[in-house]
């Protein structure tokens, strides 16, 4: 659940994977966007973003699932105006874009591969 201070509170257990998946997964890095109604999770294993609304009560809604286009997704950015979302993908050594639609945060993969070694976290800063 996410309280409207946007701190996380267990209020129930949601399943970071697509129904019907019986292998292992590891959710990795999550994100929020800043209006904070879409949340965002990195399924290492399955190679897959999960993709929740966030509901007025707080509670999520699952959206949708994407293949990030790369293997083992540690991490996640979204770009401060909340139309890009990046995949680190770590054992396939490249970074992949998606946009965001404005209003269902639904993901569209955007053909680009950014080839960097292993990674784990990018940040993205306002421009002076």
């Amino acid at each position: 659940m996410i309280r409207k201070a946007g701190c996380c509170a267990k209020a129930k257990r949601f399943p970071h994977w697509p129904k019907g998946y019986k292998g292992t997964s590891f959710a990795a890095g999550l994100v929020l966007s800043a209006d904070g109604k879409q949340l965002y999770v990195a399924n290492r294993l399955h190679n897959s973003i999960a993709h929740f609304s966030v509901l007025a009560d707080g509670s999520l809604s699952h959206q949708e699932d994407i293949w990030t286009r790369g293997d083992y997704p540690r991490t996640l950015t979204l770009d401060n105006q909340g139309q890009w979302l990046y995949v680190m993908n770590q054992r396939s050594d490249n970074i992949t874009r998606f946009s965001v639609a404005p209003q269902s945060g639904k993901l569209t993969f955007a053909p680009d591969y950014t080839p960097v070694g292993s990674p784990s976290q990018m940040v993205i800063s306002a421009q002076p």
